[in-house]
């Protein structure tokens, strides 16, 4: 395991200068990046390299972490995810600085058939696929509890963000770890796995743009959820490919923000349960082709195929267009 502590410029979008272990010019504050290499025993995936990015101030002794929130994307290679945890101009980055949540990344191989989910291939090649990916699991979750425990962070209520090939990682990862997550967001995958009502602990949401390939995939991934109790929302943009945009940063962040909230009630009940009861008692549908949102029996306009029920009206307004 390594520990590197990098420095980065308070006053500048750039990264001014790098040292290992101390510091350069006093208006700097350090970031420590934790990297942690895992063998999986899969010659697709033979290393999983976790990289870990905590908080200003954060230690196993004296641990200041609220929380993790982790991302994986199609990028491989390591030196292009540590730029990113340096880049304290990124979204995520941003947003992990105002929640105070460490930050965990790590690369991603192509482990399944793209653009295929479960139903769309043949059984035993579904289960040998399935079977790759429970070993690279099985790594990702020894290597991250040993982060942990090491550096005095919680092992579970992690919040999820998968982009692209990161999405499918992503979503496999939580159907097989679901205590792990407290939320998972993952956008623009075009394969998926199938889901068991066991594993519908995590709040979810699925996106996708109606240009991308992996549309209607996700679209019966969600329906699948649907009628397994998962609690989760849909969101096809207009006009989007194979690609993020502002619209859809600014929803995972609602997302985050909501999911947050729901595990600061969940002396209540469990979070899942929490937002399953606010979906159905929030009265706000949303239409999946039109991407307004309709209160009450309003939404009886909307075709049943095309309602996205919604938890609350901040989300909601972020969802689409929110009708008066």
């Amino acid at each position: 395991m390594k520990t590197l502590l990098l420095w980065m410029c308070v006053a500048a979008f750039a990264i001014s200068s790098f040292a290992y272990g101390q510091t350069k010019a006093p208006l700097q504050l350090p970031v420590t990046l934790i990297e942690k290499t895992v063998k999986t025993g899969q010659a697709s995936q033979p290393e999983i390299t976790l990289l870990l990015r905590l908080p200003t101030g954060h230690s196993a002794d004296k641990p200041t972490a609220k929380g993790v929130l982790t991302f994986c994307t199609w990028e491989q290679e390591d030196a292009s995810l540590r730029r990113r945890l340096l880049n304290d101009q990124d979204p995520l980055m941003e947003y992990a600085r105002r929640k105070g949540l460490a930050v965990l990344t790590w690369n991603t191989a192509t482990l399944w058939s793209t653009g295929k989910s479960f139903n769309q291939l043949p059984r035993g090649q579904a289960r040998a696929q399935d079977a790759v990916f429970d070993d690279v699991a099985r790594a990702w979750e020894r290597g991250v509890k040993e982060l942990c425990r090491e550096y005095g962070l919680p092992d579970s209520g992690f919040l999820l963000w998968g982009i692209s090939r990161g999405a499918h990682w992503g979503s496999r990862l939580a159907l097989r770890a679901p205590e792990r997550f407290l939320a998972v967001h993952v956008h623009v995958a075009n394969s998926y796995e199938k889901a068991v009502g066991s594993a519908a602990g995590p709040l979810w949401l699925v996106s996708s743009g109606d240009l991308d390939i992996g549309r209607d995939n996700a679209v019966a991934f969600y329906r699948l959820c649907q009628g397994k109790g998962f609690p989760m929302v849909l969101k096809v943009a207009n006009g989007l490919g194979h690609a993020t945009s502002p619209e859809i940063e600014r929803l995972r962040e609602a997302f985050f923000d909501y999911s947050l909230a729901v595990a600061e009630r969940a002396n209540e009940m469990p979070p899942a349960e929490i937002m399953l009861a606010d979906l159905k008692s929030a009265g706000l549908t949303g239409d999946l082709l039109t991407q307004e949102v309709y209160r009450g029996d309003a939404a009886n306009i909307v075709p049943v195929a095309q309602r996205v029920p919604l938890p609350n009206e901040k989300l909601a307004k972020v969802w689409g267009f929110l009708r008066k």
